[in-house]
């Protein structure tokens, strides 16, 4: 028996030799670990950007008994959304709002709030899809052609009055599909009204200088994303030169890759060689899990928040779920993305505050002071608005096989920025490697680590309480050369170069 032993041995040591090559050729290295930054495009349309929804504040008497806000106010959001330099913001206004005094066609009505955003949004090279929230619900489901008429000529006075360029998108009746709505569901009527806004651009001339996007539905109502999309592109033709969903996933969905799965079909059924915006994007936590439950909670001990309130907000762990949900969106195909929202100060349902924003910036005024205070969240979104900038090419990546690990690149005017997330419990050991030759001289390295509850997290700050990086070296994953990382629980690392 031992010489059969011997045998075996023998021929297993010959046979590994011949494997490897001989003995001088190094071991086959384990590349469980390897993340790898691809030269593979997610998308081919130039990206549009990330950035918040923003606007709104035209109800803000009934909280504070002034219609507008304060200049140290504005100098607070210039400031954080400056700092955000999003590529794209979404601002929704009203007859009632912006240009209808009593019952007559006034635009300077906008002076104290639309204006100066845009003057902002100008100011900063911030593109703006505009709109406006619905027309009047008319008894047999007419359409509002009074609504039309006033609706065109305020574009036509922002455009042209105003000389607004950075207004790249029009968007008008918000998420049509639902009964909440000012078309109720109802498609024909959807149809209709579309055809008389376009016809109206057209006779102002305003084609050339505004994109209109549509149809700016919800995703999962009772009505079909793609039944709308396929009627906007089969009814309009070219007259639709974008298109634009709104989307709320809930954990589940996001962390299982059906919300990736679903997306990509929306973006199958628009025209390729069109831009595609998510003109709405938030994150939900199930009513009958354990976060779902604690939100309801928080909402019911709170007297001024809303019950369309995502109290979450609060929680650092947030910053890692949204992150994650936009990366998956970047992967779908969307070229474009407006996080919801920016600000709890901006809308109201029944007198109390839609609580989903960075901040309260009437937390002075009305609320308590600490509600003015930036929120955890705006670390990663902030940083993902500035990094992800209009017109970069966005890279695919190859993941190690890690739960909970997401990872994709961009690239603009040769600099680059490179994002991985880890929304599991647990820490890992990753290598960074690239498909091809990389240096990234200059690299700033952000890291934001949640804690498992609370608003606690672990991120470099500067007293704006703006993210700041916790270190900067020149980064060289050229000639098969690789990055170190330790990716710990509910983390989001940033490494870029881009200004």
């Amino acid at each position: 028996m031992k010489y059969i032993y011997y045998l075996i041995t023998f021929l297993t040591i010959i046979i590994q030799f011949a494997c490897n090559g001989g003995e001088n050729n190094p071991p086959v290295v384990d590349t469980k670990n390897d993340l790898i930054i691809t030269s593979t495009l997610v998308m081919t349309n130039p990206y549009v950007g990330i950035g918040p929804q923003w606007g709104g504040y035209d109800e803000i008497k009934s909280l504070v008994e002034t219609d507008e806000l304060s200049q140290s106010d504005w100098e607070k959001l210039y400031a954080r959304v400056g700092f955000m330099r999003p590529g794209l913001v979404r601002l929704m206004g009203s007859q009632g709002w912006n240009y209808l005094v009593n019952g007559q066609y006034n635009p300077l009505k906008s002076e104290k709030i639309l204006f100066k955003i845009l003057d902002f949004c100008e100011l900063n090279d911030i593109n703006v899809m505009y709109g406006e929230w619905g027309q009047g619900k008319l008894s047999g489901n007419m359409v509002d052609t009074l609504w039309l008429d006033r609706a065109v000529d305020f574009l036509d006075y922002l455009l042209n009055t105003k000389n607004y360029t950075c207004i790249k998108y029009l968007n008008m009746c918000n998420e049509p599909n639902g009964s909440w709505s000012s078309i109720g569901g109802d498609l024909d009527l959807w149809k209709r009204t579309y055809d008389a806004l376009l016809r109206r651009v057209e006779t102002k001339n305003l084609s050339s200088k505004i994109t209109v996007i549509a149809p700016d539905v919800t995703v999962g109502s009772s009505n079909s994303t793609i039944e709308w999309i396929n009627t906007a592109r089969n009814t309009f033709g070219t007259k639709i030169g974008a298109y634009d969903v709104h989307a709320y996933p809930s954990d589940e969905k996001v962390k299982d890759g059906s919300f990736l799965s679903q997306i990509k079909s929306y973006r199958a059924s628009a025209p390729s060689n069109m831009d595609f915006i998510i003109g709405e994007l938030g994150y939900k936590y199930s009513l009958t899990s354990a976060l779902g439950i604690e939100n309801t909670r928080r909402i019911a001990a709170d007297p001024y928040a809303s019950d369309d309130s995502n109290m979450m907000v609060y929680d650092a762990f947030y910053g890692i779920d949204m992150a994650n949900v936009v990366i998956q969106s970047m992967y779908a195909g969307c070229n474009g993305i407006i996080i919801w929202d920016m600000d709890d100060a901006m809308y109201l349902l029944d007198g109390k505050l839609k609580r989903w924003g960075f901040w309260n910036i009437l937390g002075e005024e009305k609320f308590g002071a600490k509600d003015e205070e930036i929120r955890p969240w705006y670390y990663t979104m902030s940083l993902m608005c500035r990094y992800f900038p209009t017109g970069s090419k966005i890279y695919k990546a190859i993941l190690p096989n890690k739960k909970g690990v997401e990872a994709i690149a961009a690239e603009k005017d040769g600099k680059y920025s490179i994002l991985i997330i880890n929304y599991h419990a647990v820490d890992y050991e990753i290598n960074l490697k690239t498909e091809a030759a990389l240096e990234i001289p200059d690299a700033m390295f952000y890291s934001y680590i949640a804690s498992l509850s609370g608003s606690q997290f672990d991120g470099s700050v500067d007293t704006n309480g703006f993210p700041s990086a916790y270190k900067t070296q020149n980064l060289n994953l050229s000639n098969s050369k690789s990055l170190a990382l330790d990716i710990k629980a509910r983390s989001f690392t940033l490494i870029t170069n881009i200004e």
